[in-house]
């Protein structure tokens, strides 16, 4: 008789702990998304902008230029970036601010000491690459500017990864989703109307940097003001850092190379007209991907809590839930290229509209990935992150194979053929070794609820588009989009929401009523 209100008090505990681990998902995943979604809509405009204003052949260019810079910063990183966010969470919760410092201190240094080689490396090689690599000399005074900004990308970079340490998502939304893309976009425009469009572009993105990155260290002291308190000793923990950061920096390389190696290799078999094509269309297929980005820049830190508590009944409960929404978000949008794959594509000119069996190919691969969750960071916060480099280095081995082999036959679809089979091999890959060693599995029954409300909005939304006289653009995807978005919501609380899916909606539209209050109050103190 006397054990009894005990069970009750730990069940209802229990269900405490996971109803504020799903709100604290729910607004750190909301503050992502916003971030992440408002990143994706800048990029979407800096391509639609670059389209407009460069043409296919310069916008390969540029785009070419900045994935050197891209594949630079992820070098310079030394994969530390999955270690500082470890261990840092690691040590705050263990109140050990010497470690949470050394940590820090010791993974902003590196990286930025490693980025001015690499920047060297790229600014003095240019010409070889230009004219041996992508037989168009023409970028080699490109290169070179664009070498400018992989200092200032790296700083950027480490300093907000620190900060997700601490669990907060928000400035690095801020800095690297809004001011940094909204910064160069701006500026690229300003450039433009004065007349230097290309050199003017590659101007903007190093200037974008520049701000970032001080941006990145003010909030990062911001976070954490023993940063710069001489007091607090700094202790160097550099084996726990590089016992994760050594597989990761060949994985998180290599995951990297695999997203850019078909754009590469289309530039080097191809133009850079097709280079235009495919890279807007992978691109825009990729948007959905800032679910994925958003859910894990707050659940990571939750993965390493729970597993080194040994709550795994927790960790597996919390995985299934986040593998379904982010799955739900990325199915809403690859049944929407499904059907406007054409309208989409002809926002950016009459010539990208070819791209459009690249965005259908790519975006339902990324809807596959997003199906399985976030299986590369449950093995890199519980100390199985070789199994993600080891997977990652065999993809990307696969990638380049099939990029060499497909598209001097078949262009850009080739390449998105490849890519395409290269994101499902290492998403199933990493699938099954989560399953595996820790014994945990994403799918359950409420995927059925998904697909059937998609299918209905898909039937829907197909049938309009027949019926509808409606042209080929822009006006297409907002009138059909609108529908469809509709009746797949409505789906989807007709077939019923989980206690899981309710607190989700209820803690995320708490916190954007919150935001509002605030908003509203300084408002009135002003």
């Amino acid at each position: 008789m006397e054990e009894a209100p005990k069970v009750v008090h730990e069940d209802a505990s229990k269900a405490d702990d996971h109803d504020g681990r799903v709100g604290q998902i729910a607004r750190g995943a909301g503050v992502g998304s916003f971030g992440q979604g408002t990143g994706r809509v800048l990029g979407f405009a800096m391509q639609l902008v670059l389209a407009r204003t460069l043409g296919p052949s310069l916008m390969g260019a540029y785009l070419l230029g900045t994935i050197i810079v891209n594949l630079a910063n992820i070098l310079s990183q030394l994969g530390m970036d999955n270690g500082l966010v470890r261990w840092v969470a690691h040590y705050r919760a263990t109140g050990d601010d010497a470690r949470v410092k050394g940590t820090i201190v010791q993974a902003l240094v590196l990286s930025f000491a490693l980025s001015l080689v690499l920047a060297a490396a790229v600014f003095f090689s240019s010409g070889y690459l230009a004219t041996r690599v992508f037989d168009k000399p023409f970028l080699a005074t490109l290169l070179k500017a664009f070498s400018f900004a992989i200092p200032f990308f790296s700083v950027m970079s480490m300093s907000l990864w620190a900060t997700q340490g601490f669990k907060i998502v928000k400035y690095s939304a801020f800095v690297q989703q809004v001011v940094q893309p909204l910064t160069a976009l701006v500026l690229v425009v300003v450039s433009y109307l004065l007349g230097a469009p290309i050199f003017g572009a590659v101007g903007a993105y190093v200037i974008s940097m520049v701000l970032g990155s001080i941006l990145g260290l003010f909030y990062l002291r911001k976070v954490f003001p023993k940063i710069t308190d001489a007091t607090v000793p700094s202790v160097f923990e550099t084996r726990d850092l590089f016992r994760v950061s050594g597989p990761m920096i060949v994985a998180s390389f290599m995951r990297h190379l695999n997203t850019w190696t078909s754009t590469l290799v289309v530039g080097a078999f191809v133009t850079t007209g097709a280079v235009a094509l495919y890279n807007t269309a992978a691109r825009t297929a990729l948007l959905a991907s800032v679910f994925v980005i958003a859910f894990n820049g707050i659940f990571s830190p939750i993965i390493a809590d729970l597993y080194r508590r040994g709550k795994m009944e927790d960790l597996a409960e919390t995985y299934k839930d986040v593998s379904r929404w982010v799955f739900t978000a990325n199915l809403v949008f690859f049944l929407a290229t499904v059907v406007l794959a054409k309208d989409v594509m002809s926002v950016f000119g009459p010539r990208f509209v070819e791209g459009w069996p690249v965005l259908v190919i790519v975006a339902g691969a990324q809807m596959f990935s997003a199906s399985v969750g976030s299986t590369g960071r449950l093995l890199a916060m519980t100390d199985r992150q070789r199994i993600v480099m080891y997977a990652t280095v065999g993809t990307v081995i696969l990638n380049v194979a099939l990029n060499v082999f497909l598209v001097p036959r078949y262009g850009i679809v080739g390449s998105a053929v490849a890519t395409a089979l290269a994101m499902i091999a290492i998403n199933a890959v990493t699938l099954m070794s989560v399953k595996r060693t820790l014994g945990l599995w994403p799918y359950t029954p409420a995927y059925l609820k998904t697909i059937l409300a998609g299918g209905v909005a898909l039937v829907v939304a197909y049938l309009l588009r027949l019926v509808l006289p409606l042209p080929v653009g822009f006006i297409t995807v907002l009138v059909v989009g609108a529908v469809y978005l509709t009746v797949f919501a409505v789906g989807l609380v007709a077939l019923g929401l989980s206690p899981s899916d309710r607190k989700f909606v209820e803690s995320g539209w708490d916190a954007v009523l919150y935001k509002l209050r605030r908003r509203g109050e300084k408002r009135r103190a002003s």
